[in-house]
């Protein structure tokens, strides 16, 4: 009898644990894989070497990756081939990872192809034709769309795709309204249990880091924010947000924030700001960003943490890229200097 409950007591235990040791082993292959792949593109003394480039066909032959395959013979060109191999290595780590976990890399796919809906709206707002190339389904599905309709048309479109747009708002109010379903799509995606509240953290750190933002740019340009500003976050609360609106000057917002991580990052980027104005404040906190992507990867090591610091570092690698070629083919590379991040 002892023994029969004994069986029923294991059978029970395999039952409640055994799908969670399995997903945990289907982490262990990419999981490695994404740590093993560099990120030179991060790095101060890389990222210098190629904003010496004296034109964009030295600037290619300099940029040696496995990863960033620059091709082109222009710098719209060349940016087009960072941004497909920017999707190969996220559909990469898509199809590397457990089959549970894989729409979570979808939704970040349409959160990156979330600023080229942007950038096409304004093309059509400006009666201009719209250039943009998204990767994700929904993305190009939409701007395909958009291609072909006038205002009106346009409206009733990214209606149908749940995005609450009215052309009569401020365009500042249109890109919140795109953000805000960019962060929905991530919350919403599906994911296991275990690996949500790596996703719940980095997702609410995202939404504070853009609510930082929106509040510097607008303190420091004189711009009406509290309509554009998102829900939720990870450590700023809405009372404090409140509170932060309350204040005029840049340094006592920052003071405001002591305690909270995003404060030593923003206080050593004060004399930056001083000479640069509020892009080094956006600089520092994309910065922590990656501080805290890492964060998560080691916090949970054995979900789905390393992808997520994964991808946020490729973005990252992407956008210097961008940033160099646009640099190197228009002789700006004084001015590069400030958009770029580095670890």
């Amino acid at each position: 009898m002892i023994e029969i409950v004994i069986i029923i007591a294991l059978i029970a235990l395999m039952a409640r644990f055994l799908p969670s040791l399995i997903l945990l082993s289907q982490f262990s292959y990419p999981n490695a894989k994404f740590s093993a792949i560099e990120n030179k593109f991060l790095k101060e003394k890389e990222l210098t070497k190629l904003l010496e480039c004296k034109n964009l066909e030295e600037l290619k032959n300099n940029v040696i990756s496995r990863d960033f395959i620059i091709e082109g013979e222009n710098v719209k060109e060349m940016q087009e081939s960072i941004e497909k191999s920017l999707i190969k290595l996220l559909l990469m780590a898509k199809n590397d990872s457990p089959k549970k976990v894989r729409d979570f890399y979808d939704a970040y796919m349409e959160k990156i192809d979330a600023e080229k809906l942007k950038r096409a709206i304004r093309s059509l707002l400006e009666e201009k034709e719209i250039e943009e190339k998204a990767y994700s389904q929904k993305i190009k599905n939409i701007i395909e769309k958009l291609k072909k309709a006038d205002r009106e048309q346009a409206e009733l479109i990214l209606k149908e795709y749940g995005y609450e747009i009215d052309f009569e708002k401020s365009i500042e109010e249109i890109e919140k309204e795109i953000d805000k379903k960019a962060i929905e799509r991530l919350l919403s995606a599906e994911l296991p249990k275990n690996c949500r509240k790596a996703r719940d953290k980095f997702v609410g750190i995202l939404i504070d880091i853009l609510n930082l933002k929106t509040i510097f740019r607008g303190k420091y340009y004189g711009m009406d924010i509290e309509k554009i500003l998102l829900d939720g976050g990870w450590e700023i609360s809405e009372w404090q947000i409140k509170e932060l609106l309350k204040l005029t000057s840049i340094p006592e917002i920052i003071s405001t924030l002591e305690g909270a991580s995003y404060f030593a990052s923003l206080r050593q980027a004060i004399t930056d700001f001083e000479k640069e104005g509020v892009i080094a404040l956006e600089r520092a906190l994309d910065k922590h960003l990656l501080k805290v992507a890492n964060e998560i990867a080691n916090e949970f090591t054995l979900n789905i943490g390393p992808g997520i610091r994964f991808i946020v570092e490729k973005e990252f690698e992407a956008r210097n890229l961008m940033a160099i070629v646009k640099a190197v083919g228009e002789g700006m590379q004084e001015e590069a200097k400030k958009v770029l991040v580095m670890e």
